[in-house]
């Protein structure tokens, strides 16, 4: 009898040593694919913005953009690649649609799952020229974002909130802007 319990007691230690082996190898790989998951993020957003050329009111504008995020340096710096376009109206009344691609290099500190930022970048006005529109088309242009993005559900959807600031054309056009904006995005 004291042979089969030691027998049974073998084998239980084993099978218990053997789960707690696969358990924390589980965790452990667990853990590798949560801090290995790509950051890099697709997302859309949209907003509210002003574009100011220093004579007349400001005009609003209504902003919206296409936007790939990839990490560049660790998770601290990020590139991302925008294509937007906004929409303003003329003194007449008559609507104008720009349409604006857009890079810019993002410092961001990774904080859980949080991502504020900063960036800076350029990019280039494509649209109507001599509309009466507060902004003109085929004009370069340079902007700064400060932001914040952060993962949902599972960390697969993004939330993203921002405010960019533009300065469009060169120093003799006075042309300037803003805009707040709001969107979601996936991480693949």
């Amino acid at each position: 009898m004291t042979t089969r319990l030691r027998i049974f007691a073998v084998a239980a230690l084993g099978a218990v040593s053997l789960l707690a082996s696969s358990s924390a190898q589980a965790q452990y790989h667990q853990r590798q694919v949560r801090s290995s998951a790509s950051e890099q993020t697709i997302s859309y957003m949209i907003g509210l913005g002003f574009i100011d050329d220093g004579l007349r009111t400001d005009s609003l504008a209504r902003p919206w953009s296409f936007r790939i995020t990839s990490p560049v340096i660790g998770r601290f710096v990020v590139a991302e690649f925008a294509l937007g376009g906004v929409s303003t109206k003329t003194p007449a009344g008559v609507r104008e649609r720009f349409l604006i691609p857009e890079g810019q290099v993002q410092l961001q500190l990774p904080l859980g799952p949080f991502r504020p930022y900063f960036g800076l970048g350029g990019g280039w006005v494509a649209g109507h020229q001599n509309t009466g529109a507060v902004l003109e088309g085929n004009t370069a242009r340079v902007s700064s974002a400060l932001g914040l993005r952060t993962f949902l559900a599972g960390d697969k959807l993004t939330l993203n909130l921002e405010g960019r600031a533009r300065r469009y054309g060169s120093d003799a056009d006075n042309r300037s802007g803003g805009e707040f904006t709001a969107g979601v995005g996936v991480r693949f």
